[in-house]
């Protein structure tokens, strides 16, 4: 685990801080209009091409409530997979996971609805810590077992929370979610201060876990790639 601060965390709250302000002076955070002019995830819109709401969408938050409770989340969340990931893996698995969120909620969601919030990438970190500890849980041992169940309790109550109280886009989670533990099964760093057995087949044997580390890359990108694809597809085959 690094122990450097979790610099793109602390530049994701900067922008989502300036995005809302940006939108309470232009007409409110509150409001679907100014929302929808500003980069909202919003059905019609995004079918007719304006993909590019897929990535505005995960940076705006709808009412001071909104954007505090993500922004606690991301600084607690983020701050422990940034930290396990490194600064540049974190920032390319919050966004394939935001992006992965906006595709499911541009699905699912109720056409005339307006879907904004960093959720869905928050979740996905979630989602890449369970691939970290599903990946390492021979190396951690018990820790790693315990840490597992910890992660997939937590998404499973955080679900049943999103389906419970009304307004909450579980779709985005959901999808948020299954990016982030793909692309983070495939991100996964290697473990610091972990010992290996020497032996006279040391390099075939590290040659052998490069090989098979970029292979998990390769691997778990395109299913990343895939599962969104098939979200798009989903929304764009729909009629409202």
């Amino acid at each position: 685990m690094s122990t450097s601060k979790p610099i793109v965390v602390y530049s994701l709250l900067g922008v989502n801080l300036a995005c809302w302000i940006f939108l309470e002076i232009t007409g409110g955070s509150q409001d679907p209009a100014n929302l929808r002019r500003l980069g909202a995830i919003t059905f019609f819109e995004i079918s007719r091409g304006e993909y590019w709401r897929l990535v505005t969408g995960m940076f705006l938050h709808i009412g001071p409530a909104h954007l505090a409770v993500n922004c606690l989340s991301l600084l607690i969340m983020g701050g422990i997979v940034e930290r396990i990931f490194g600064n540049l893996r974190f920032a390319v698995l919050y966004l394939c996971a935001g992006l992965g969120g906006s595709a499911f909620s541009y699905a699912m969601i109720p056409a005339l609805s307006v879907g904004a919030g960093a959720s869905g990438a928050i979740f996905g970190c979630l989602g890449a810590l369970g691939g970290f500890f599903l990946l390492r849980r021979r190396d951690l041992g018990e820790l790693g077992r315990q840490n597992l169940n910890a992660v997939l309790i937590l998404a499973g109550i955080n679900f049943v929370f999103g389906f419970i109280i009304p307004g909450i886009d579980n779709w985005a989670h959901l999808g948020g979610f299954i990016i982030g533990g793909l692309v983070g099964i495939g991100l996964v760093p290697p473990l610091r201060g972990v010992r290996r057995p020497i032996s006279g087949t040391i390099g075939k044997e590290s040659r052998s876990t490069a090989n098979t580390s970029v292979y998990r890359i390769y691997v778990s990108m395109l299913a990343a790639f895939f599962v969104f694809a098939i979200a798009i597809w989903i929304g764009n085959g729909r009629l409202y």
